[in-house]
């Protein structure tokens, strides 16, 4: 009866199996995102992602963690560049610096990962080129002749006759997205007014004048390409006591930063 008693007691202990311990779940790869790092423009900044799912669409910064589990999300990391004259960076944003590159790394859970980004300058700075002339309309002879008339033997082409290379000088200052510019093509100066539309997209507006001569700067669509500023504009041009005004249009030829 014991020995049954004490068999009754053994099958009631052993009947509840152990469980086994939950796997633990680790990072496996760290990828910065985007891949490939990217261009920053001088004095800006990005914030760093560090929590979520990979987005369905546009690119974030951040440290991106696949899980051996197969999950993957963004995590807090642990931030540092080669070169903080460049970008500087931390835990919640990447700041460009100045003009240059620096490879950013982050870390998490003994997994690291590294991209190279570069920073461009701004659009501010001095800019020398030259206008390229691709049409000029005038309302009157007189006016087609001072401006538009072209190249023909034994006569004087016109100022802004179509081919014509005038000289262009620029120089841009900025405060925020608002942009102003002395501007100098040959012998006419004045300031214009603009915007930085984003992407180092720009716009002018603004009179030149060297008396009896008025530009009138109809439109200026450019963009920045580092060192390189090209784009379309169109302008009016009007003369003291010569009746009615030329039309222009141009296109920017060889315009470059020269600081």
């Amino acid at each position: 009866m014991v020995c049954i008693g004490l068999a009754g007691c053994s099958h009631g202990v052993i009947s509840e199996l152990p469980t086994a311990p939950a796997a633990v779940v680790r990072i496996q790869s760290l990828t910065i995102t985007p891949v490939g790092g990217g261009t920053i423009i001088a004095g800006l900044s990005a914030p760093i992602t560090s929590s979520g799912p990979f987005p369905s669409t546009g690119a974030v910064l951040g440290a991106f963690a696949q899980y051996t589990d197969g999950s993957g999300k963004y995590v807090e990391a642990n931030w540092t560049s080669s070169d903080r004259n460049v970008i500087a960076v931390d835990g919640t944003s990447l700041s460009a610096i100045a003009r240059g590159s620096a490879t950013i790394s982050a870390s998490a859970e003994g997994k690291t990962a590294s991209e190279t980004f570069t920073v461009e300058p701004t659009m501010a700075g001095n800019w020398a080129g030259t206008l390229v002339v691709d049409g000029c309309e005038a309302g009157s002879g007189s006016m087609y002749e001072f401006i538009c008339m072209p190249p023909d033997p034994g006569r004087t082409p016109g100022l802004m006759a179509r081919g014509a290379t005038p000289p262009l000088t620029l120089q841009i200052a900025k405060s925020g997205t608002d942009l102003s510019a002395v501007a100098q093509f040959g012998e006419l100066r004045g300031t214009l007014t603009g915007t930085d539309r984003g992407s180092n997209y720009l716009t002018f507006k603004g009179e030149l004048t060297a008396r009896p001569m008025t530009i009138t700067m109809v439109y200026w669509d450019a963009r920045v390409r580092t060192d390189l500023m090209e784009g379309s504009i169109a302008f009016e041009v009007r003369i003291i006591g010569v009746p009615s005004f030329a039309n222009v249009t141009a296109h920017l030829g060889n315009v470059t930063r020269r600081n």
